[in-house]
């Protein structure tokens, strides 16, 4: 599996998460952000330091860093390699 594909598999796995699983709260690491649900905004927010982006959790999901998607998978091996098994 190349980069790019791994890269997919972990947006996959956080969107499902997000979505079907329905966390409420991604948490990617200190100094990494977090992507979570807003219910008063009926929307999605990505909160990394200064920046805040409001969105679909896909698009939010495409412009996270591919580093702290990795660093993300380092921590979550396991459970995205497991997922992907499905």
């Amino acid at each position: 599996m190349d980069d790019k594909d791994l890269i997919d598999k972990i947006r996959d796995y956080c969107e499902n998460e997000l979505r079907e699983v329905q966390t409420d709260n991604l948490y990617f690491g200190k100094d990494k952000g977090s992507v979570y649900w807003v219910p008063g905004a009926e929307a999605w927010c990505y909160l990394c330091g200064d920046k805040t982006e409001w969105g679909q959790a896909d698009e939010l999901l495409a412009n996270i860093d591919d580093k702290i998607l990795l660093s993300y998978y380092k921590k979550y091996k396991e459970e995205i390699d497991e997922w992907s098994k499905e």
